[in-house]
């Protein structure tokens, strides 16, 4: 199929016409030159590179020797203040012996601490930190939800098992179970208050055994 092309007018000049508007044409050429612009020379960027940024080296667990480098030098000079010594752990007066038999922190590896009222037969503070691997771990899971405690989960992957308890004798039970360690602390008495302060005292202590 031919394809239809719109027809195109043609103007015809006569032969006096079009030698003047040659000569027109020939004159504006003449005045309408080029004109040499001139080189533009790329500048160089002035802004320094930024420097590559190295990535934060991951913590790592450090087992404490004693129940003196669970906390920093402050929290145990507060609790001295408030009369409790160390009674009970390594590094105390009393040594281990004042367990009748091993805390499951103890029987892990790790070592539990007593803070308590020089004159009083009753624990105030049971805080304890183990080291955990994969096999140990599994067994502190099961056996912390069997206790039917609160579990919830931190942001950095750690996960917590806990027991507001109340001010007629249920204590507050907080721990912190994480890939390579546990942290566990034990309040005699139980409440918010008592349940926000051994939070406090678990977050005090990843602080020192995380470097």
């Amino acid at each position: 199929m031919l394809e239809r092309r719109p027809l195109l007018r043609h103007r015809v000049l006569s032969g006096a016409a079009a030698l003047v508007l040659l000569a027109g044409l020939s004159a504006c050429a003449a005045d309408d030159e080029p004109v040499d612009e001139p080189e533009v020379v790329p500048t160089e960027s002035t802004e320094p590179e930024p420097e590559p940024t190295a990535e934060p080296e991951p913590e790592a667990f450090s087992m404490p020797s004693d129940c003196t480098q669970i906390f920093p030098q402050e929290r145990l000079d507060n609790l001295a203040g408030q009369n409790l010594v160390l009674r009970g752990g390594p590094g105390s007066t009393e040594g281990n012996d004042v367990f009748a038999d091993p805390t499951p922190e103890q029987r892990v590896g790790g070592i539990s601490c007593i803070w308590a009222n020089p004159d009083g037969e009753i624990a105030d503070l049971l805080i304890s930190v183990a080291p955990l691997n994969p096999a140990t771990r599994a067994g502190v899971v099961d056996d912390l939800t069997a206790q039917g405690l609160n579990e919830s989960t931190l942001e950095d992957g750690a996960i917590t098992y806990g027991l507001l308890g109340d001010e007629q004798g249920a204590p507050a039970i907080y721990n912190e179970v994480r890939a390579d360690s546990w942290i566990s602390v034990i309040s005699a008495f139980g409440g918010q208050v008592f349940y926000d302060e051994a939070v406090m005292f678990a977050e005090e202590i990843r602080g020192e055994v995380y470097q």
